[in-house]
């Protein structure tokens, strides 16, 4: 084997260290909030997935948590985001007047990639990645397509990915293992290195499958994302390939310091998750109990339980029916599980509330007033907050980074500028960002109304009121062509400071002439 293959199996035995001590939590979460995301690799396909679940409420909310994200995140034909000059940029661009240029050549960039976002793959792979990431952490992979789709985006189940963790808290390594046919293989890599023996399988059964490993590292010496595809059928790497932006999102919603996967709402209420589903089993048991009932036999010699079948129109054959020694069949008093101190409904909502279910008490429930109700859900409206910052940088970020470089190489646009928040940065304007943006916004609303309200027609010579304006509209996500720019106020100035002497020489014209 090559010494870059070597290197790739040495990292992935390390990440595997680090996904084994996290495997069981994720054991737990697949086992009873996300079934149906469990890969197929290790337990093939059409496995029943919900034979432990015996309470649909964390399966329900986990789908509930994922369209919830999706919408408060990244709105299904809404753009999510805008590109605009960073404090750097506008110092620079200000000092040759050019900021209105950037700004527009920047909003030019967003819209064609929103373009690329908005076709519905992108949407497809997010919902799927956000019910992984319930759990605590992620995966999807963009790729660079064809001309009629140029950007590709791949769900990838976590329980088939190994992550490396950085220095600084971050992702550094991504590998991935799956089956892949020869003919997907050389469809997917048109320039693969398959070697003697895989190109002779390849021409004589095209669909031999073999496992594909697609490792995908950070070298900080070359700062670029290389991508090593090898499988042990081969002694050399079959493709190898360098990127500027990572083509992985690996999103993690919580962290425990020291580990790299993430924590998510559904480990954080997995205890009252398996409570739930246990008392819920416990129920079931016991209607079962109460309505087939457990008997009890004399062991006479004559009544034989195994042929005796339980079923209505059923005769049994007993040595008596009564007398002082009983009858030789006598049903057990059923059980009485008191389930008072565990209320089924107060377990639901606590599922529900740790993992933002927003759905309304059951019509059955207890009745709560509506101010309980308004109260619970602005709270619940809140909750993504402590982990926006995160799924902005680890969502949101690399994939505009992403798709702005496969623009770039397919032409579409003239060059990915990088997103570094100082030269050019990223502000994301869906809904979660609108509601860290409201108070802020709130407040410069407030002080425009106070100085115009005290000062009047002098309100100008204490606040930039227009500049204050188009920084509340771009806050809210109004698009850039809907905004005045300095220039056109420039050209709105002089044409109002030519029709006024234009007026005033009429003006005067008429003032002149006799009566």
């Amino acid at each position: 084997m090559s010494d870059v293959i070597e290197a790739m199996r040495a990292r992935r035995r390390t990440a595997q260290v680090e996904r084994d001590a996290i495997q069981p939590l994720l054991d737990e979460a697949f086992d009873y909030a996300i079934p149906y995301r469990r890969s197929t690799r290790r337990t093939g396909k059409g496995e029943k997935r919900v034979d432990r679940v015996f309470d649909q409420t964390a399966v329900v909310s986990a789908f509930r948590f994922a369209g919830k994200l999706q919408q408060d995140l990244v709105p299904t034909g809404q753009e999510f985001y805008t590109l605009e000059p960073g404090p750097i940029g506008k110092r620079i661009t200000a000092q040759d007047g050019s900021t209105d240029n950037l700004t527009q050549q920047l909003s030019d960039i967003g819209e064609t990639t929103h373009a690329l976002f908005d076709d519905g793959e992108w949407d497809q792979a997010f919902l799927e990645m956000a019910l992984d990431l319930s759990a605590g952490t992620g995966a999807m992979l963009i790729l660079e397509g064809d001309d009629r789709r140029p950007a590709r985006f791949i769900s990838v189940a976590i329980d088939e990915v190994l992550l490396e963790g950085g220095p600084y808290n971050d992702i550094t390594g991504i590998f991935w293992s799956r089956k892949w046919s020869l003919r997907s293989v050389m469809e997917t890599w048109p320039d693969a290195r398959l070697g003697p023996e895989l190109s002779q399988l390849l021409k004589s059964k095209p669909e031999t499958e073999i496992e594909v490993n697609q490792d995908t590292v950070w070298d900080p010496k070359a700062r670029r994302w290389i991508l090593t595809v090898w499988t042990d059928k081969a002694k050399e790497p079959i493709h190898e390939s360098k990127t500027v932006a990572c083509p992985w999102l690996t999103p993690r919603y919580f962290r425990v310091p020291g580990e790299t996967y993430g924590r998510g709402p559904v480990m954080l209420a997995m205890p009252t998750i398996k409570t739930l589903n246990t008392a819920q089993r416990l129920t079931l048991q016991a209607a079962a109990i109460a309505m087939m009932g457990i008997y009890t036999a004399v062991d006479d010699g004559v009544f034989n339980p195994d042929l005796a079948a339980v079923e209505p129109g059923i005769f049994w054959k007993v040595a008596r029916n009564g007398g002082t020694l009983g009858p030789s069949v006598q049903r057990l008093q059923d059980p009485r599980l008191d389930l008072s101190n565990i209320v089924l409904n107060e377990l639901r909502m606590g599922v529900q509330a740790a993992m933002m279910d927003q759905s309304l008490p059951a019509d059955g429930a207890a009745v709560r007033s509506a101010t309980e109700i308004l109260e619970r859900v602005k709270r619940l409206a809140s909750d993504h907050l402590g982990a926006f910052g995160r799924l902005v940088r680890e969502i949101i970020v690399p994939a505009v980074q992403r798709v702005m470089e496969i623009a770039a190489n397919k032409m579409l646009i003239q060059n990915a500028p990088p997103i570094d928040q100082l030269l050019v940065k990223i502000r994301v304007t869906s809904p979660i960002a609108a509601a860290r943006e409201a108070e802020r916004v709130q407040k410069i609303i407030q002080w425009l109304e106070m100085i115009i309200a005290l000062l009047q027609d002098n309100a100008g010579r204490v606040g930039h009121i227009e500049n204050a304006l188009l920084q509340v509209g771009r806050a809210m996500g109004v698009p850039e062509e809907l905004l005045v720019t300095e220039t056109q106020r420039e050209k709105m100035d002089q044409d109002d400071a030519t029709a006024a002497a234009a007026a005033a020489v009429v003006g005067a014209a008429d003032g002149g002439m006799p009566a």
